[in-house]
């Protein structure tokens, strides 16, 4: 197992290119972390690239100085960093040397599963694989592992780069080494690791899914109005967000997603039967914020 240190730190690849994958190679790149970006569309790749380098001047602007940095230096400091970032359209030569795999495709085992196979063709024996999914259980993609010991999952949140937590979920295969290798590598990015086990959901969606399912129910029965469930829970518990505009936040086709995963997993619990308000506006491609309406509109 490579070790990190202060003069070379190992290499991380991330394979998807979208929020959560450009997202989690901002905070490895920001904590010093060589990262090879995968995705299958070079526009898609520069247009993530291009997202971090704003986000790195962001975070560069508020950090406390004697004197404000011009915009020209604060560009400097994002290029600097932008240094470890090296994007990828090709497998193999984004997982050459990796001591790190981080999948973060879209919540589809399918595709998680193939992404595990080409990955291993080419990576090296000692490479951790880890799956950033949200629901699905890792004992799902066991089957195509070929060293359990090295296989973990980590959870990150939406949006990565502002939100601490991350769920460290080992099967009962994954080695202590690797377990604690990740609890460290979690810290050294700044972030709040918790450990879970693998069931559907872990901890937060396990807890949460089944919340933002009953304020949907809530409002298919006409109890209260959208505006009134956002305010009582923002006010009545101190939640930054409401259940419902937090659905949107989301997204309502991960939303749907997920339930079918629970459903799938927890057969017989009423509480992932389907919900006919949130299947119409899926399928009226009312998605929430991403698509600029959901329930609310944006």
């Amino acid at each position: 197992m490579v070790q990190t240190s202060e003069k070379q730190k190992p290499l991380v690849a991330i394979f998807g290119a979208g929020m959560m994958g450009s997202g989690i190679a901002q905070v490895c790149i920001q904590a010093g972390y060589p990262v090879n970006l995968y995705g299958r569309s070079e526009k898609k790749l520069l247009e993530a690239r291009e997202t971090i380098k704003k986000n790195l001047i962001r975070v560069a602007s508020k950090k406390k100085v004697d004197v404000p940095l011009e915009p020209e230096a604060l560009e400097q400091i994002a290029l600097l960093q932008l240094e470890l970032l090296q994007i990828h359209t090709d497998i193999a030569s984004a997982t050459e040397d990796a001591s790190m795999a981080i999948e973060a495709v879209a919540e589809n085992l399918d595709l998680k599963l193939d992404i595990f196979q080409t990955i291993q063709k080419t990576c090296p024996q000692t490479c951790m694989l880890i799956t950033n999914t949200s629901s699905l259980k890792l004992s799902q993609m066991l089957p195509v592992i070929k060293n359990p010991s090295l296989f973990a999952g980590l959870h990150f949140f939406n949006p990565v780069p502002v939100m601490k937590l991350v769920e460290v979920v080992s099967t009962d295969e994954t080695s202590q080494e690797t377990t604690e290798f990740l609890f460290n590598f979690c810290k050294e990015i700044k972030k709040l690791p918790v450990a879970a086990k693998d069931t559907p959901g872990f901890i937060v969606n396990r807890l949460l899914i089944p919340y933002l399912m009953d304020s949907i129910r809530m409002l298919e029965r006409g109890d209260a109005t959208k505006e009134d469930i956002d305010t009582a829970m923002r006010f009545g518990t101190s939640y930054p967000m409401g259940p419902i505009e937090l659905c949107d936040y989301v997204g309502l086709d991960v939303l749907q997603s997920t339930l079918k995963i629970f459903r799938e997993t927890l057969p017989g619990d009423a509480r992932f039967n389907p919900i006919q308000l949130l299947d119409k506006l899926v399928a009226e491609g009312k998605l929430g914020r991403k698509t600029k309406q959901g329930f609310y509109t944006y």
